[in-house]
């Protein structure tokens, strides 16, 4: 084990750094990480609900893994969305109780980019013995204008940035050290496997799809090696297959064939948005901190939005790439990372050529998978965290071979500041403060609306997440119709939100027909609602006689809401 100066070892003072970079990173959060999350929109908050309910779901005996809590009656499937981290709950349990969801949610996203950037530098160590190279590559994954976009709300993909290294050691080890025993490594792939299963399934794809591609490329590179080891290979495979798909055999079901409303059909965001624009390479976009106004005026028309430009590199890194793998094209571990992220950098321009915001009628090779069930799912963009990990291999190893050369402390400084200032993230990272109101601020106050089955108007969904904060800070004492869900709303909701929506803006003060009064109650009565709340603040002057017509009594104003408690007979 390397030391520094004799006495640390040489990972604690990198993994040391990495921390102290990601907690100055979002320390905008860190002065108040109960009521401030990392971020911005809802996606965080949907997030924090998933990490709220694992614990409340293992406690009453539910399956964490599906919930009508909320998309009463038909219910959500967390495994459809990248927020809904399941071992997030399950690992930050104890915070969860007692800190709450919020500090757990900021504590995941600080410490995955950490993580990330310790696990991408040990990976490197294996073919870079330098220290500081290994620690600037290490730095150049965890930090990446992939984590710095992903973590304005993505936090599975953030989570999900700790696997790539550690898969490409397991493939490593597999196709060419092949050190250890089938039953060893088969057993770590497969618990690598279920543990991103459970992150989110979209980056467990990816990771099979660059896996093999990685496969194919050592395979042609180690052709004698392979060929003289293959029955090892497929053993482990086997086995790492065999355990996989019996762990995650019932939560496949789940997903796929479960009945009900628990599946989602077709792409849930389309194939050709969230791509990486091919200008994107070496146009900065508005989470650099170095980003001109002409260059913004180019990335701000990339398609998808910022969370998704993913696939800045600079110019500078772009032209490192090229020069070191031209140059060290007989090493292997540089010319397999050159061809990785080559192959991977052109799938995640998605199914057609976007180039500074403008859709081009060019095919490309994504467009076979974009067109196949499950994999449409991808979102290609997404898929630029592999290239991080290659570009990092190869920066590092070319850090290492110019001190080698040429021992110039200030040569290794100007190459690694031109690759670095260009993806310096904006600072601090973005921190939004959670609007938690009476009377859903603790359980006790919240005990109102406890076993009631709620509708919130304005409707929770993406616009309005804010019933999600409420409803988790009560610990899920009541249910409610919609939410920020991925999927599809109940059956007859979204109807009867619509209709709700074009008789409050008819007027300030809504006149119901005795037929319009009694569809609207069916509709309540169907549902199993048995509350209203109103937040008068974020919806038309005429929803209150509306509700005030249907359930025949007026509201009781409760600070700052007006809610109606009623039961059908």
């Amino acid at each position: 084990m390397t030391r520094l100066g004799g006495r640390v070892p040489a990972g604690v003072v990198v993994a040391a750094g990495y921390v102290v970079i990601a907690f100055v990173l979002t320390i905008a959060t860190w002065r108040a990480p109960s009521t401030t999350y990392v971020g911005e929109g809802p996606d965080p908050v949907q997030a924090m609900w998933g990490i709220g309910w694992v614990p409340f779901a293992a406690t009453h005996g539910l399956n964490p893994l599906v919930s009508t809590a909320m998309n009463t009656p038909a219910g959500l499937n967390l495994l459809w969305a990248d927020t809904y981290a399941v071992p997030m709950g399950l690992l930050l349990w104890p915070l969860t109780i007692t800190l709450g969801a919020t500090v757990s949610y900021n504590l995941v996203v600080t410490v995955s980019l950490a993580l990330a950037a310790l696990l991408a530098y040990l990976v490197i160590r294996r073919w870079v013995p330098g220290v500081v190279a290994a620690a600037l590559g290490g730095a150049l994954y965890g930090f990446s204008p992939y984590m710095t976009a992903q973590y304005f709300g993505h936090i599975g993909l953030v989570l999900s940035a700790i696997t790539p290294p550690l898969a490409l050691m397991l493939v490593d080890e597999m196709v060419v050290r092949q050190r250890r025993h089938p039953l060893t490594l088969g057993l770590l792939t497969a618990g690598l496997t279920v543990l991103q299963f459970f992150i989110t399934q979209e980056v467990l794809l990816t990771e099979v799809i660059v896996a093999a591609i990685l496969t194919i490329v050592l395979a042609l590179s180690y052709r004698d090696r392979v060929r003289a080891h293959a029955g090892f290979l497929v053993r482990t495979l086997g086995i790492a297959a065999v355990a996989a798909v019996v762990v995650l055999a019932y939560p496949t079901w789940l997903q796929f064939l479960a009945p009900g409303h628990l599946v989602i059909h077709g792409a849930v965001h389309g194939t050709d948005t969230y791509v990486t624009d091919a200008a994107n390479f070496v146009v900065p976009t508005v989470t650099q901190l170095i980003s001109p106004r002409s260059a913004i005026g180019i990335s701000s028309h990339f398609s998808g939005n910022a969370s998704e430009w993913d696939g800045y590199l600079g110019i500078p890194l772009v032209l490192i790439l090229v020069v070191a793998t031209v140059r060290f094209w007989q090493v292997p571990v540089v010319r397999t990372a050159g061809i990785i992220a080559a192959i991977v950098a052109i799938l995640s321009l998605g199914p057609d050529l976007h180039v500074a915001g403008h859709q081009l009628p060019l095919p490309l090779p994504w467009w076979i998978p974009a067109h196949l069930p499950v994999l449409e799912n991808i979102l290609p963009a997404r898929m630029m965290m592999y290239v991080y990990l290659a570009a990092a291999i190869t920066l590092a190893f070319l850090l290492r071979a110019l001190w080698l050369i040429r021992s110039s402390f200030a040569v290794n400084t100007v190459v690694a500041l031109a690759v670095f200032l260009p993806l310096v993230p904006t600072l601090p990272a973005p921190a939004t403060t959670l609007q938690t109101r009476a009377p859903f601020t603790s359980e006790t106050a919240a005990q109102t609306f406890a076993g009631a089955n709620v509708l919130f108007e304005p409707f929770p969904g993406v616009d309005y997440p804010q019933a999600m904060t409420w409803q988790r800070s009560a610990n899920y004492s009541f249910t409610m119709l919609g939410g920020y869900v991925i999927g599809p709303y109940a059956p007859g909701v979204q109807t009867f939100q619509q209709k709700i929506h074009d008789l409050v803006t008819r007027s300030a003060t809504v006149t119901l027909s005795s037929s319009e009064q009694l569809a609207l109650a069916s509709s309540l009565r169907s549902f199993g609602v048995n509350a209203v709340v109103v937040d008068p603040s974020a919806v038309p002057a005429g929803t209150s006689s509306l509700f005030t017509q249907v359930l025949g009594a007026p509201p009781v104003a409760k600070d700052g809401f007006l809610v109606w408690r009623f039961e059908f007979h």
